[in-house]
């Protein structure tokens, strides 16, 4: 009798700089790059918490020109991967049938984009609204 041995493909060890892997790739990174820009939030809400000289002093490192370059860099990190995600969504659905005929994935990309950017803008409205009666 013979032992039984499943196939297992060989992998390079350079899998994820491919080219059908790398839009991937680099999607998953700037999740990662998103995580960094919530801990530097989280650290301004602990100097708040601390009293005003800690909050004075955050807020003097986060005017320097290279905490400006990281900020920079994070929201084009937080754009790419809100660009890709909404590029993933129409293909990750089940087809949407609408009055008979198939929903193309561009279609769906697009209306969900617009609702974000209403959301987003509607979230903004507020803000300044509550901001200027305070």
């Amino acid at each position: 009798m013979t032992e039984w041995r499943p196939y297992l493909r060989v992998q390079p060890r350079t899998w994820w700089a491919q080219s059908p892997y790398r839009a991937y790739t680099i999607r998953e990174l700037c999740g990662v790059a998103l995580a960094l820009y919530a801990a530097i939030l989280l650290a301004g809400l602990i100097c708040l918490a601390r009293g005003p000289e800690w909050y004075d002093g955050y807020r003097r490192v986060m005017a320097s020109s290279w905490f400006l370059l990281i900020h920079l860099l994070l929201l084009g990190a937080a754009l790419w991967h809100s660009w890709t995600w909404f590029q993933i969504l129409p293909k990750t659905m089940p087809r949407l049938v609408w009055r008979g005929k198939h929903v193309r994935q561009a279609a769906i990309a697009s209306a969900a984009l617009l609702l974000a950017v209403l959301c987003s803008g509607l979230v903004l409205v507020t803000v300044i609204l509550v901001g200027s009666r305070s």
